[in-house]
């Protein structure tokens, strides 16, 4: 069987330059554009890029040799963006070291770490797609092509 997770790998690493780039565009937002309403996905800019984080936080301690076990956070609770900032950090320093050393040890298709890794990047693709559509209707322009994993894999290599 042929061994794909260098794909695995820059997939994490598109999910990360991902969530950065909109978490870069959203830092330049008024407060009031950041917590505008829309009616759909959950509602705000604000809202989807804390939900994003956290989520992301705690399904990444399910992926590397030792899982553990999410431990969630209110979402009502609001984060700054600076907290959000700091949140994308911390996985994005812990995730890929996970996800590696997981291969290595011949754990990433073991304990579902590979199906937690992969709802990780849909789940942040699927509320990426919310939050351009949200950039699109206050009439920016997207600062990226949600959902081009091709493309950017292609230009990143």
């Amino acid at each position: 069987m042929r061994d794909y997770s260098e794909i695995v790998f820059k997939l994490v690493e598109y999910e990360l330059w991902a969530n950065f780039k909109l978490l870069e565009f959203l830092e330049r937002l008024s407060e009031e554009e950041r917590h505008r309403e829309f009616g759909f996905g959950l509602r705000t800019p604000h809202r989807t890029i804390v939900h994003i984080a956290k989520v992301m936080q705690g399904w990444s301690g399910c992926v590397g040799p030792v899982i553990q076990e999410p431990a969630w956070k209110d979402y009502d609770q609001p984060a700054t963006l600076s907290q959000v900032r700091k949140i994308f950090e911390d996985v994005a320093e812990s995730l890929p070291a996970a996800a590696k050393s997981s291969h290595e040890q011949n754990l990433l298709g073991d304990a579902h770490r590979l199906n937690h890794l992969f709802h990780i990047v849909t789940h942040g693709t699927h509320h990426r797609g919310q939050l351009l559509s949200m950039i699109t209707l206050m009439g920016y322009d997207q600062p990226f092509e949600g959902g081009d994993f091709g493309g950017w894999s292609t230009a990143s290599t």
